[in-house]
């Protein structure tokens, strides 16, 4: 039965400075739990791997400022800083003006078609040219090319751009974000965790507060539409080629009876610990501003409404 009054309330955020200071011990530890409780190595990147990250992300910046082609990343046409393709149409994708910087052109956003769509796909069409586009979902009711929008906006100065834990921001963050490729442990993360750790932090799992907890910026459909996204990138490796960086192959196959987008507002472990999530999120009163509350309006659409979409490929 889920508890509602000031008093629960006021345990549980007692009990939160409680699990914050073992959160920090359970971290350091360096492992994890999945969710049947096993304990294994959280998958991270070594600090070599991360100082090339940050340099890689500084020289791309630098060619960004000085308007020249290609990437530093190895897919050329990419500019994983701002996410539109470093051409114009004067030159080709590794040679020449990208269109930034001080040289007076346009990028690739201005010329990349001729006739742009109508709708919620005019965004779209701008922003998935130069990144993965899916016709399915692995977690029903939640969209993975929504949720990678909001990966991009939060997520990838820790977890880097292509999920493997190689942001800008990952050398200074302890413990070192996971990589959320790692099939071997993600794949076995229930969504439950993975919903959880994004909306109330580290510390909703009894883990680091390095990992912030976004329920106050993202609605619950946001959340899962972030935890689709993941699961359509397991296993994924730095792409050689354009085509296996737009075209990723996951190997996530759904956990029997795991909670989802469809089936969470009739679960009741879902809902308890959302409670109880909620009690530690900042501003959250007495119990009465809640989030997860579904917001019309931009591209959110409800989990139903996802699903129709998918029926009709997108």
């Amino acid at each position: 039965m889920r508890l509602r009054n000031t008093t629960i309330m006021t345990m549980a955020l007692s009990c939160a400075i409680t699990f914050s200071t073992y959160s920090i011990s359970f971290a350091e530890d360096g492992r994890c739990r999945l969710h049947d409780g096993t304990k294994v190595i959280c998958p991270v990147r070594t600090d070599a791997e991360l100082e090339a990250a940050a340099d890689a992300y500084e020289n791309e910046a630098t060619q960004m400022a000085a308007g020249e082609s290609g990437s530093t990343y190895g897919v050329a046409p990419f500019d994983y800083l701002t996410g539109v393709g470093k051409r114009t149409e004067s030159t080709t994708l590794t040679e020449g003006d990208s269109g930034y910087g001080n040289k007076g052109g346009k990028t690739e956003l201005w010329d990349r078609v001729a006739a742009p769509s109508e709708g919620e796909s005019v965004y779209n069409q701008w922003t998935n040219n130069w990144s993965p586009t899916f016709k399915t979902t692995m977690v029903p009711g939640a969209d993975p090319n929504e949720g990678k929008q909001w990966y991009y906006v939060y997520c990838i100065g820790c977890h880097g751009w292509g999920l493997q834990g190689d942001g800008p921001n990952a050398a200074y963050v302890e413990p070192r974000p996971r990589i959320l490729t790692a099939g071997d442990y993600m794949n076995k993360k229930s969504n439950l965790q993975l919903f959880s750790v994004i909306k109330g932090g580290g510390e909703a799992v009894y883990l680091s507060s390095s990992m912030p907890a976004w329920g106050n910026f993202l609605q619950d459909q946001d959340i899962w539409n972030v935890v689709a996204w993941i699961r359509m990138m397991a296993d994924t490796t730095p792409p050689a080629t354009i085509e296996e960086y737009l075209n990723p192959k996951s190997t996530f196959t759904p956990i029997p009876g795991d909670v989802d987008a469809l089936t969470a507002a009739d679960s009741e472990e879902f809902l308890d610990v959302m409670e109880e999530t909620e009690l530690t999120l900042a501003g959250r009163g007495d119990g009465q501003l809640t989030g997860g509350q579904y917001v019309d309006g931009g591209l959110r659409k409800k989990p139903t409404e996802v699903s129709a979409k998918i029926k009709e490929g997108f």
